[in-house]
């Protein structure tokens, strides 16, 4: 369809009282949506931003009223955003790579003159405090283990201000935002080069002690690839707090609480054999139990690991290949995203998968 001119001049002389009409709701009330209060209810702030994206209304960089002191490339109102655990951030943060993690968000910040605040939220009524008293801009969320409330407490979160969710592949909300790696595509890395590497075997090791729906995609996208290609498999995972490995990893599984059986065991298996650690964490213990039995250095078996953070693989020798999962690009996409929500305020929600790279000791 042709615009004519005067829509085309519509469009430009689009403001707040366009949209409140066209939303049946008071100027004030577009202007609280606008600015991320709390007081609005969620399904009339859905409408209000469905009636932004529907007329194509996007906020004026120049505003009327005092100007700041400081420019700020992010055009936002405190130039501030938030990382808010959900459930217990002593868990969260035990974890190493959440330092990384941090890492990489507080340098996109900086380079992006922003600041960051770190919140907690454990149920759908305990308001984060620097949501409550309007401190940001947006906010990131991260959930901590398998928190039984993580829908309410997504959603809860999403109805007050701009949200992206970070990480985990099983995203209980299509009504938010979501950022993560593509934990398939690791998977299928994984596999082909060990294949390429000339593997004859393929061993999966999940050495994580609870379940992650992460780990589960990686572990089953690389061995349905090994099944296709009619080699060889084999599972190993640790015993779980909250889970029965014997109820999702097919066998032959072993259920193991030692390195040294992994590595007993990869000994019996057709070489070489590929070994594939779906997360890093672990890899210190199990490249020491694969050395010791001797299998890295007479080449019975070629190990892959799935990891970002240095702290664990830098001094493995002799070097494993990696997998970067991409820490850098995920931050910076969901940042991205994040700014993008919170000054034009699009009613549609998308889910951003980002690729992982191969990093260190590719095969030729």
């Amino acid at each position: 369809m042709q615009l004519t001119f005067a829509m085309l001049k519509f469009m430009d002389d689009l403001n707040i009282a366009d949209i409140a009409r066209e939303s049946g709701v008071s100027r004030a009330t577009v202007s609280r949506v606008m600015n991320g209060s709390p007081l609005v209810k969620a399904k009339t702030a859905a409408l209000v931003r469905e009636t932004v994206t529907r007329l194509g209304y996007v906020r004026p960089a120049v505003r009327p009223g005092p100007k700041p002191r400081a420019a700020s490339g992010s055009r936002l109102k405190t130039s501030s955003i938030a990382l808010i655990a959900i459930g217990e951030t002593r868990n969260l943060f035990q974890e190493p790579i959440m330092a990384h993690i941090i890492e990489e968000l507080q340098k996109t910040c900086r380079e992006r003159q922003m600041n960051l605040l770190l919140d907690q939220m454990s149920s759908p009524d305990q308001i984060p405090l620097c949501v409550e008293t309007r401190q940001v801009d947006g906010a990131i969320l991260m959930v901590a283990g398998r928190h039984p409330q993580r829908r309410e407490c997504i959603a809860r979160l999403a109805s007050l201000l701009p949200s992206v969710h970070l990480f985990t592949p099983g995203h209980p909300l299509s009504s938010v935002d979501h950022v993560t790696v593509n934990d398939v595509a690791v998977g299928d890395m994984a596999f082909r080069n060990l294949r390429e590497a000339g593997c004859q075997s393929m061993a999966m090791v999940n050495a994580h002690t609870e379940f992650l729906e992460a780990l589960h995609v990686r572990g089953r996208a690389f061995t349905d690839r090994a099944n296709e290609a009619h080699l060889p498999v084999h599972f190993f995972s640790t015993k779980e707090n909250a889970a029965d490995p014997t109820a999702y990893w097919p066998q032959p599984l072993t259920v193991f609480e030692d390195f040294k059986a992994v590595a007993a065991s990869i000994r019996k298996m057709p070489a070489p054999v590929g070994v594939f650690l779906t997360l890093e964490s672990a890899a210190p213990s199990l490249h020491a139990a694969l050395k010791a039995e001797g299998l890295l250095d007479n080449a019975h078996c070629k190990l892959l690991i799935a990891g970002t953070t240095p702290h664990f693989v830098d001094h493995l020798e002799p070097k494993p290949i990696l997998i970067s999962l991409s820490f850098p690009e995920i931050i910076n996409v969901a940042v991205d995203r994040l700014l993008h929500r919170a000054q034009n305020m699009p009613a549609q929600v998308l889910t951003f998968l980002v690729p992982p790279r191969l990093t260190t000791g590719s095969p030729a």
